[in-house]
Formats: structure tokens, C-alpha cells, sequence
């Protein structure tokens, strides 16, 4: 017996039961003020950030939430990383004149040697800085007394958004969004950290701004997972959009060689009505990301609703597949326009596939062009993996597919009916990397 899934299109997907694909998924919200309790408005919960506390085998969760016109940042507790308890406040603004003096917020943790570091956006309502506090539990923070201990190189006056990890070659690296669209990045050596940094280079793309990044060093793949938030199209100005909606997947063989492997989750269509699914309408950003098994990771990130009144929430993700597995799409589908795309299959996060055999056959109607295409259902952004100009169209080549949708474009004098076929197998991304 096998799983009948019905995807864009009207196709018919058969996967077989032996294996558990893991996909994406909103389990609830994660954290918001019903569980914390803080009264935040707008910002209840934003820009979360994942460590493990290996002594109490807890994930800690940082945050900041806004009350009163300030940020500032705390902390939770999870033992599944669904269920939070909150505990606590642990970087508060600063007083007047000191750089952090109107937002503490946007943490980044790292544990090393038995102590965690927090590195964090300050805010003195002209500048957005970065400076850095420790703990020895990480809950109770202390504030770094050479705060701030960066600012944006190029003099925007504007870094934000740090993320920090320890690579193979022993030395520490920073990504931070300096407000021009892409993130600059640092390093420091052990004998200098948590001070010391140097830039080194810059992540960027002229197809759009990378704001907030959250990277993880895998070593069982020997692989940096960056995990960025990015905006179409590239603004112009200083500062950060005031709508994102992308979460975008690198994959980095070291910190400076980072290859985009496309969009992992974009904002809900408007008319969702479901809770809390409704919460994803307009805004999806911030990501945080940790491996919590082999080829599996949960990221948890921030959904904004759509309108006026809209509130920053946390919703978790998962990525990864346990296993590979075969599926078989057969469908049928009639255009009402021309040209017309549609997606048979979009990709679960962190999986590639392999396409084995594809098949189009217009069986009414007489098509210009038939195409199989990977990327996005938006002309000008799929790549055309087979075409032809006919009325029939079929492969067996193995292909590769590294973008979030696999679909199939026709034009021609509508309406043209067409019944197609394709096999493909999915694999953990970590297979094919």
C-alpha cells in the first residue's frame, strides 16, 4: 500500500511507506506572550537563537521582545524545542549615552570552554552597533566592559545581526548585516576572542540584500549551513526593509566559499485563513538553526501577520529527511492561458532530488513549446531543464535537482491537455552536497 499526497497541479504522488519524509512544517507557535508573559507589543518574541546547554541537557532559546519602545533580550528553556518555559531577562538596555542605550536585541550564542557568549545588535537611536556578554549558566549575562566591540567598516553606522561560529581551523568567524544588503564578514583567533575581529570579506548577491544570517558549522558534513533572510528586490539605502518574507539556504565549504541553495520557506499566500498559519501572511525572517540528529535540524524563525496590528511570533521548522526515498508523479493538467506553468512537486527543505525519467504528452491540443523546469513557477526565475516543440517529451537522464519546485511550463493556443509522468528519487541534502 502506498501514501497518495495530491500536489499542484493534480498530480498524484506515491511514496513508499517505508520511509518518514521530514519535512517543513508549523507545529504551533512557539513563542509569543501567552507563554512568555512579558506584554510585548509588535515584537513578542523576535530573532530567535538556538544553543544547547549540554550540562542540563536543555536548549536555551534567546530572543528579544519589545515593551515600552524598547528591545531587549531574553531567555527560554525547551527540552523538544517545542514546549518553552520561560526564565528570564538576560541583556537589558543600557543607560542613557551607552550604545545599546534603546535596543539590546538580535543575540547570537556561542559555548566555548564552559562559557557562553552573547553577541548582540546595540541601539542608541542613531547607531546599530554589535557588543558581546558572557555567562557561565546562560541565563545571567555581563556585559563586556569594551562594548561596543564592532561597527560597520564601510562607516554606515549600521551592523546588526550577528551570527558567530567556531570553524575546523580553530578560529572564529562573524557574519553581521551592515544595512547595504549584505552581510560582512569577520574573523578572530582564540587567543583574542571575544575581541579581535578583522573583516575578511563580504556575503553578497546582486539579485538581493541578505540581511539577518544564522550559521552552523556541521562536522560531519565539514560544511557551514547559513541560513539568511534575503529581500527582493536589492533596496537602496541604509536600514532594514520593513517587509522580508524569504528564509534562503548556503551551503559554505569554508566561510568565505558560500554557494545559495535556494529559498527554503517564503510568506503564506494572503487568503490563509487556518491558525497559526495565518500568522505567515506578509513577514518570514529571522532564522536560527541547530542539528538535532544526523541530517535533521529544527530551525525556528519569525512570522509576522498581515496588517497594521501585526506581532512577531517564533514558529519552528524541521529540515532534513531520514532516509531516501522514490516517488512517482503522474498527473493530468488543461491550460486556460498561455504560457503556463505550474509545479508538480516542491522540494522539503534540505533534500535534493534526482530525476530519472520525465514524461509530457499533449493528448488535446496543440502545443508551441513543452519544457521541464526547476526554480520558481515565475518566468524569469525557473531554468529550463528539457524543452521541446511538440507534443511529446520524454527522458532518462539522472538530473540533479537543486531548486525549491519541479515543474512544467507550456505554451501554445489554450486550452491544451496534457498528461505527464515523472520518477525521481529524494535524498538528505548532506547526500549530495
Amino acid at each position: 500500500m502506498s501514501l497518495m499526497v495530491i500536489r499542484p497541479g493534480g498530480a498524484e504522488v506515491r511514496v513508499r511507506p517505508r520511509v518518514k519524509l521530514n519535512t517543513y512544517f508549523y507545529k504551533e507557535v512557539i513563542l509569543d506572550n501567552a507563554i512568555t508573559g512579558i506584554g510585548a507589543t509588535g515584537q513578542q518574541a523576535a530573532d530567535p537563537d538556538i544553543v544547547y546547554d549540554p550540562v542540563n541537557k536543555r536548549y536555551l532559546v534567546y530572543f528579544f521582545a519589545n515593551v515600552g519602545g524598547s528591545s531587549e533580550t531574553y531567555v527560554a528553556e525547551s527540552r523538544d524545542l517545542f514546549r518553552m518555559k520561560f526564565l528570564a531577562k538576560a541583556i537589558p538596555k543600557g543607560p542613557s549615552g551607552a550604545f545599546d542605550s534603546v535596543h539590546a536585541e538580535k543575540a547570537d550564542v556561542i559555548l566555548y570552554n564552559n562559557v557562553y557568549y552573547l553577541f548582540y545588535s546595540g541601539k542608541d537611536g542613531t547607531r546599530s552597533r554589535i557588543g558581546v556578554a558572557t555567562s557561565t549558566d546562560g541565563v545571567t549575562f555581563t556585559k563586556h566592559p569594551s562594548n561596543p566591540i564592532l561597527e560597520d567598516p564601510e562607516g554606515t553606522g549600521y551592523l546588526d545581526a550577528p551570527t558567530v561560529i567556531r570553524w575546523k581551523d580553530g578560529n572564529f568567524y562573524m557574519w553581521a548585516y551592515n544595512g547595504n544588503g549584505k552581510n560582512v564578514i569577520f574573523k578572530t583567533t582564540p587567543d583574542q576572542f571575544p575581541l579581535g575581529w578583522t573583516r575578511i570579506g563580504d556575503l553578497e548577491d546582486p539579485r538581493f540584500s541578505i540581511l539577518s544570517t544564522d550559521a552552523y558549522y556541521d562536522e560531519e558534513l565539514d560544511r557551514i549551513l547559513l541560513l539568511a533572510n534575503i529581500f527582493y528586490p536589492r533596496p537602496s539605502g541604509v536600514g532594514e526593509p520593513a517587509r522580508t518574507g524569504m528564509l534562503a539556504l548556503y551551503v559554505c565549504e569554508e566561510p568565505l566559499k558560500c554557494v545559495y541553495h535556494g529559498t527554503l520557506l517564503t510568506s503564506l499566500p494572503r487568503d490563509t485563513r487556518s491558525y497559526p498559519l495565518r500568522y505567515c501572511q506578509q513577514n518570514v525572517f529571522a532564522p536560527s538553526i541547530i542539528k538535532v540528529d544526523s541530517g535533521r535540524y529544527v530551525i525556528l524563525f519569525n512570522c509576522t501577520e498581515d496588517g497594521s496590528t501585526a506581532s512577531e511570533r517564533v514558529f519552528r521548522m524541521d529540515l532534513g529527511v531520514e532516509d531516501e526515498q522514490t516517488l512517482h508523479i503522474i498527473g493530468t493538467y488543461t491550460t486556460s492561458t498561455s504560457p503556463e506553468m505550474f509545479s508538480v512537486l516542491r522540494l522539503p527543505p534540505g533534500t535534493k532530488a534526482i530525476l530519472k525519467h520525465a514524461m509530457i504528452y499533449a493528448y488535446a491540443g496543440t502545443p508551441s513549446e513543452l519544457y521541464v523546469w526547476e526554480g520558481e513557477p515565475t518566468a524569469g526565475r525557473d531554468q529550463v531543464i528539457a524543452w521541446v516543440s511538440g507534443t511529446r517529451l520524454e527522458f532518462n537522464n539522472r538530473i540533479t535537482i537543486n531548486e525549491e519546485h519541479l515543474g512544467i511550463a507550456i505554451k501554445g493556443t489554450p486550452p491544451i491537455s496534457i498528461a505527464y509522468s515523472f520518477e525521481l528519487t529524494i535524498k538528505p541534502a548532506h547526500d549530495v552536497i
